[in-house]
């Protein structure tokens, strides 16, 4: 198997959905690796968990999640990571290609994300993570209109096979 495509997509774009879809694509869910919880139970509850403030940064991220990608890259046809600029960064700097999904505007993306149950202040976080994460000149872009979603992106660019 050849190495997975990385495919860094931002929050709501459908990369939860894709992922349960196909078996050979990876959502690697960075809060996974970012955050520690104080409530177990509810840091099951991926989506529920999401804004909460009741949680601290894991000292060991980012690396423990470049670490998930490398090991997972022989593994998948597909992973698709977070847009966040430092892991980005730690991506370009060591010579990783990656294609960036990202939405056309934070509008949908916070509509979206209240949909799914998202709390209020995960919601509007979207907005200034639009703004942080919003991609480089150098960086290949797949822009995401409000009636698409990552599956459309990523077969309408011959990245997936329907």
């Amino acid at each position: 198997m050849a190495k997975a495509k990385i495919v860094s997509c931002f929050s709501c774009t459908g990369k939860t959905q894709l992922s349960s879809k196909y078996n050979n694509i990876l959502d690697l869910e960075a809060s996974n690796y970012k955050w520690i919880y104080n409530d177990i139970e509810l840091a099951k509850n991926i989506e529920k968990r999401k804004g909460i403030k009741d949680r601290k940064l894991n000292p060991l991220y980012p690396d423990n999640y470049i670490k998930a990608i490398n090991d997972n890259i022989n593994k998948y046809d597909i992973i698709l990571i977070t847009p966040e600029k430092a892991i980005k960064d730690i991506l370009f700097k060591n010579g990783f290609d990656y294609i960036l999904v990202y939405p056309t505007s934070s509008t949908f993306v916070v509509r979206r994300s209240i949909l799914r149950g998202n709390n209020l202040c995960f919601a509007n976080g979207l907005k200034e993570s639009y703004k942080k994460w919003y991609p480089t000149k150098n960086e290949k872009v797949l822009w995401e209109n409000e009636d698409e979603y990552l599956e459309d992106i990523l077969y309408k660019n011959e990245i997936i096979n329907a």
